[in-house]
């Protein structure tokens, strides 16, 4: 259990780099929103070409197609894709709150998928550490969630399922081959997405832009999950997407750091709260 913790949150702390990385690379509007998503896809399919083939590694078993196929539709295609949208109209921060309540999804998704048996008071601690984001998203909107929101949540949805079906993938595969080969399956698609989005002229962009594309490529949506797929695999899926919640503080920090996003009591607050909540629910 605790390595499959401590691999989950290096994952994590991958990932909460992702939407301040998203926001830099479109910085200028050089490089759009489609292409953003579309060719980090692209750059980490390649990558995983690369991989599989110095790694000799064969086709997946017949098994493993379907949840790589989830995998394609939730991670490759659903949730960077709805927040790359999202983050043209929204700041990183607000994202990330929204964003809070992914473990949430991945447990829920995940324990009926993989059929794991959870105690009461794991559900307590995982609904009520979501309730906590939901509600200072709540707040921060003002009251009221904006369709903004809408989408976000459904990027939530989308994530937690595609995390979840890669999980349970790693039965059949190790961690980098399952992400390799989710991102392989969407090739087709993302490839024409990306031809025909890319930027007219991309010396246009800055260096930062570009730099921010390339992590969003071979780190956010490649590398990363071979740390996160590992640790939910040893750790169990509901349990260890639970050190989710502490990617939304992580990326509150880097957004501060990166984009001058203020952070004011109430995400500290929240960052204590919800903290504490992980830490008891892994206990149960």
């Amino acid at each position: 259990m605790t390595k499959g913790l401590l691999l989950g949150a290096v994952g994590v702390l991958i990932f909460s780099l992702t939407l301040p990385m998203t926001k830099i690379a479109m910085e200028g509007g050089v490089i759009n929103a489609w292409f953003a998503w579309a060719g980090r896809t692209v750059l980490g399919a390649f990558a995983g070409i690369a991989f599989l083939v110095l790694k000799k590694h064969g086709l997946p078993p017949k098994a493993a197609w379907l949840p790589i196929a989830g995998a394609t539709f939730g991670i490759v295609f659903g949730w960077p894709l709805v927040n790359t949208i999202a983050l043209q109209s929204t700041d990183a921060s607000h994202a990330a709150v929204v964003n809070g309540i992914l473990p949430l999804a991945t447990a829920v998704i995940g324990a009926a998928l993989n059929r794991e048996k959870l105690s009461r008071r794991f559900w307590i601690c995982a609904v009520l550490g979501s309730a906590i984001v939901c509600a200072y998203a709540w707040s921060r909107a003002g009251g009221d969630f904006k369709r903004i929101d809408a989408l976000l949540l459904l990027g939530v949805v989308l994530g937690g399922f595609g995390y979840a079906c890669g999980a349970i993938a790693t039965k059949y595969l190790s961690g980098p081959e399952v992400i390799s080969w989710a991102l392989i399956l969407g090739l087709p698609i993302t490839t024409a997405i990306t031809w025909y989005t890319m930027p007219v002229n991309p010396a246009a962009a800055t260096a930062k832009s570009w730099l921010a594309f390339a992590y969003l490529g071979l780190m956010s949506q490649w590398i990363g999950f071979f740390f996160w797929y590992r640790g939910l695999a040893l750790g169990g899926i509901a349990k260890v997407s639970q050190v989710q919640l502490v990617q939304l503080f992580c990326t509150l920090t880097f957004s501060a750091i990166l984009l001058s996003e203020s952070i004011d009591a109430a995400m500290i607050f929240v960052a204590l709260a919800t903290v504490t909540i992980v830490a008891i629910g892994r206990k149960r």
